[in-house]
């Protein structure tokens, strides 16, 4: 009889020593802006007839845009050979911007051509979501603004965004 219980303890201590693994499959969009931690909180993206790809993180102060050439094959994670990195700063059809509405003032920062500097590299893109990172420095170009001249945006990463028609 005393080797059954101890049969059953050690079965019972055995059976609740599980451990549940959650993989994280919710979006997001985030990064380090001048310093400090900023994450969106809502983003999409949306293909547009100029067969570009549009990424928008919003907050309720404030939207962030990705702005890229549409990759012409899947980008596959464990792939680092399919990444598509592309430069900032030199060209329009490649551009991230930056709008904060604070107390009815707009500020607006932007890269594009001869503007500013950074990068996006895509290094997953499946046709229905696109993750990858980013970084860059973007002009504000208000000049009547009392902001910064300059955003500096760092550690940018977007996961699992959703392509939506």
């Amino acid at each position: 009889m005393k080797k059954g219980i101890y049969f059953l303890l050690v079965l019972i201590g055995l059976t609740s020593c599980s451990q549940d693994i959650v993989l994280n499959s919710t979006k997001s969009f985030q990064g380090v802006m001048n310093n400090e931690f900023w994450k969106a909180t809502d983003a999409t993206a949306t293909i547009s007839s100029g067969y570009s790809l549009n990424i928008v993180a919003v907050t309720f102060i404030d939207q962030m845009t990705l702005k890229v050439p549409l990759p012409t094959t899947l980008v596959h994670q464990k792939d680092a050979n399919s990444y598509i990195t592309y430069a900032l700063g030199a060209s329009d059809l490649k551009k991230a911007s930056y709008t904060k509405t604070l107390n009815n003032v707009i500020t607006n920062y932007q890269t594009g051509f001869g503007i500013g500097d950074g990068q996006i590299v895509i290094t997953d893109y499946d046709g229905t979501t696109v993750s990858g990172t980013y970084r860059f420095n973007a002009k504000n170009t208000n000049s009547a603004s009392q902001e910064a001249p300059i955003l500096n945006l760092q550690n940018g990463v977007f996961y699992k965004i959703p392509i939506v028609p």
